[in-house]
């Protein structure tokens, strides 16, 4: 609240009227002004405005007489009469600051604030050095909402007079009006210390407090500031708020309860009351207020979601996944929201949109560690095996997590399974094999294994894998069925560790002649299967996981590929058309920078690799690197040996110069 007292002093008066006060009276109207005087002193402002009455029809030219009477008017409240009195002053004594000023306070009390303002800027333009009336000013342009202006007359003021409590306070208000509550809390603060018994804004000070998240110190001012006015809404709601964030919930809910007993049609405070039931469990009474507050506000997708968050805490997945759905519909941005529908859609199994929401939420957090696994989840219920597994795998190198790490052995047993069913059997038993490497206690992935190499006529290795299945489940019917149906058919062979092992029906070499048949023969997938066979009895052999992943790569397998060129890396370190092909695959998935570091590791091992040079080119035009594909074309060009590929790159460097 601003002051509208006249800021002047009795000395400063006299000053600046350049009078004393019988400078031009007539004796006769001296006497009169002595006696209007004293019954002004007397409060009795009737009699004393008479007197001055009776000494103006005297001696009307004396600008005193007026200013007297325009006073006593003011203190009866006849401001009219008091403005028409200054009026006559102001054309005797125009040069009189303290006639503007007394002015400016009467059209201030008035509410004509221009006005006011236009009668304090002449007494400034009279007498610039009198700090006081900055103070008029100040608060004129707070009421008439010139913030800007306002704070700068407040600190010419408060640079002259620091002291002054009620001006520093005013301008505290001005800062939070102008939604500067940092800058008002500093103030506020100040003069809460300097005057803790005088300070009168409680209550803006605790809006403030609030509004710059000081929660515990807004608490304790605001209720400060309800002492003297309990019934303030205002205050109420802010200090429920307050208790709110403090966690202090108990609090909270019994300021709640009374700002709705003073206004129960508060209904946009409803959103919070909502939120602070729900978070205490009072969930009936949250979803009562959540829909008060919506049948008010029915695009608010915070409230949706929030109710939704309720329903979802009470298991009731389907009016959960109804108001996530409303929540989403007034607002798509919102991240939180995509995550709440992803997990419902999960619980109901309709993995099909669990999977839209997931990839929705997944664009605005790629790296969300337990998105990501619900999205692996999604794809492995969904017996999307490859993708998931590729996904689970790239999780498990950023972090361990143990049920992760069971989901991918399940996953992989169960693509296991799957290629079974297709007689693809020697992708199957790479996938057996990476089951079992993840947990040698599955039994189910030895028993897949055991078949596949059964398929693949490896008997030895499928008996005793078989027998691994038994020994790891001995109670499962169908484990023990197929083991000894297994041993019927093939009696020659007891236990792998009861005697030794058995031959395969075909030899390494054979295996690799009908694997090079098959490949001749674009039987691609059948050369694999022999190929694979083969690699089993002899892992080291290089030439032909080479072949394997080649042939991946040509069936446009880069998944399968890139793991059997790794693998081939990791028996040999320094395989440069592993790490060439690799970076073939790569460059063709337009992973152009790990293709880059392939090729660059070629040519660290073999600088006279010329394909390497080419390829970098490639890769570098791709990414519009003009400078470092020239480079690379150049390099190429001078151990290029075929004209007909001198005459591709020569053509290139060509267009790429232009």
């Amino acid at each position: 609240m601003m002051n509208k007292k006249i800021y002047i002093s009795l000395a400063v008066l006299m000053f600046l009227s350049g009078l004393t006060a019988n400078a031009k009276m007539t004796k006769e109207a001296h006497a009169l002004y002595q006696q209007a005087c004293n019954y002004e002193y007397k409060s009795d402002y009737n009699t004393a405005i008479s007197i001055i009455q009776k000494a103006i029809a005297i001696n009307g030219d004396d600008a005193m007489l007026y200013t007297k009477i325009a006073g006593l008017y003011s203190d009866i409240g006849k401001y009219e009469d008091a403005l028409g009195a200054y009026k006559k002053a102001v054309k005797l004594r125009p040069n009189d600051a303290f006639i503007y000023i007394s002015m400016g306070n009467i059209l201030q009390t008035l509410g004509d604030y221009e006005n006011a303002y236009n009668s304090f800027m002449q007494a400034q333009q009279i007498y610039p050095e009198y700090k006081y009336n900055y103070l008029n000013l100040a608060n004129i342009e707070y009421y008439r909402k010139n913030y800007k202006n306002a704070i700068e007359n407040y600190n010419t003021f408060l640079s002259a007079y620091p002291e002054h409590q009620e001006a520093s306070e005013n301008l505290a208000n001005v800062y939070y009006a102008s939604n500067q509550p940092d800058k008002a809390c500093e103030i506020y603060s100040s003069v809460y210390k300097k005057y803790p018994t005088a300070f009168k804004d409680y209550t803006n000070y605790g809006m403030a407090l609030y509004d710059t998240k000081q929660f515990q110190a807004a608490s304790e001012i605001l209720e400060k500031a309800l002492e003297d006015n309990p019934e303030d809404e205002a205050i109420l709601a802010k200090l429920a708020l307050s208790y709110q964030n403090m966690e202090e919930n108990d609090k909270a809910l019994a300021v709640f309860e009374k700002v709705f007993e003073v206004n129960p049609k508060l209904v946009a405070l409803k959103f919070d009351y909502a939120n602070l039931l729900g978070n205490m469990d009072k969930n009936e009474e949250a979803i009562e207020q959540y829909k008060e507050y919506l049948t008010a506000f029915p695009d608010d997708a915070d409230a949706y979601r929030n109710l939704g968050l309720v329903y979802k805490k009470m298991g009731n997945t389907e009016l959960a996944l109804f108001n996530f759905e409303k929540s989403y519909s007034k607002d798509s941005s919102n991240n939180e929201t995509k995550k709440e529908l992803a997990y419902c859609y999960h619980k109901k199994q309709d993995y099909v949109n669990a999977l839209k929401y997931y990839d929705l939420a997944l664009k605005s957090e790629p790296d969300n560690y337990e998105l990501l696994a619900n999205k692996a989840l999604t794809l492995h219920a969904m017996d999307n095996y490859v993708a998931s597994i590729e996904l689970y795998k790239t999780l498990l190198e950023k972090q361990p997590n143990d049920r992760l790490k069971q989901n991918l052995t399940a996953a992989s047993i169960a693509y296991g399974y799957s290629l079974l069913e297709k007689q693809d059997y020697g992708q199957a038993i790479l996938y057996f094999e990476d089951a079992i490497e993840l947990n040698d206690r599955e039994a189910s992935a030895y028993f897949g294994y055991a078949q596949a190499n059964e398929k693949m006529g490896c008997t030895d290795i499928a008996l005793t894998n078989y027998e691994k299945a038994v020994l790891l489940a001995p109670g499962n019917r169908e484990y023990n069925i197929a083991l000894n149906d297994f041993r019927n058919a093939h009696k020659d062979i007891t236990s792998t560790a009861a005697k030794p092992k058995e031959t395969t029906p075909l030899t390494y070499d054979e295996l690799i002649k009908k694997g090079d048949e098959a490949y001749k023969q674009q039987k691609y997938n059948e050369a694999i299967d022999y190929y694979t066979k083969a690699v089993i009895f002899t892992p080291q052999d290089k030439v032909t996981m080479l072949k394997i992943a080649n042939l991946y790569k040509l069936m446009g397998n880069n998944a399968k590929a890139i793991n059997f060129y790794d693998k081939l890396i990791t028996i040999d370190a320094n395989n440069t058309d592993a790490y060439f092909n690799k970076g073939l695959v790569l460059a063709n998935q337009k992973n152009y920078d790990e293709s880059i570091k392939c090729f660059e590791k070629v040519i660290a091992l073999s600088p006279e690799y010329p394909y390497a040079y080419y390829s970098l080119g490639l890769a570098y035009e791709q990414k519009d690197d003009i400078d470092k594909a020239l480079e690379y074309y150049y390099l190429y060009s001078g151990i290029e040996k075929d004209e007909k590929m001198l005459n591709v790159v020569n053509q290139k460097i060509k267009q790429l110069e232009k």
